[in-house]
């Protein structure tokens, strides 16, 4: 299982690829969990923790925002 850092990678990966425009800005709306779910073979319990590490750890890297934690709506920030 990749640490963190290859989580925040493949999930930076994931969220420009799905990315779109939205009034100028690109944002995700697509759900990481199944995705994560089927790409790292991980469990629902599993996927939740790795999910928000790596989220942070891209806030951190200052490459996307979220402005509700609740939300599935990522902003790049690039």
């Amino acid at each position: 299982m990749p640490r963190t850092s290859g989580y925040a990678e493949a999930v930076y990966q994931f969220i420009q690829e799905n990315a779109t425009i939205e009034d100028g800005c690109r944002v995700c709306r697509e759900p990481l969990y199944p995705w994560m779910m089927e790409e790292f073979c991980l469990g629902r319990r599993e996927v939740k923790g790795i999910r928000t590490a790596a989220v942070k750890e891209l806030e951190r890297r200052g490459l996307v925002h979220r402005p509700n934690p609740r939300s599935v709506l990522l902003i790049l920030t690039d």
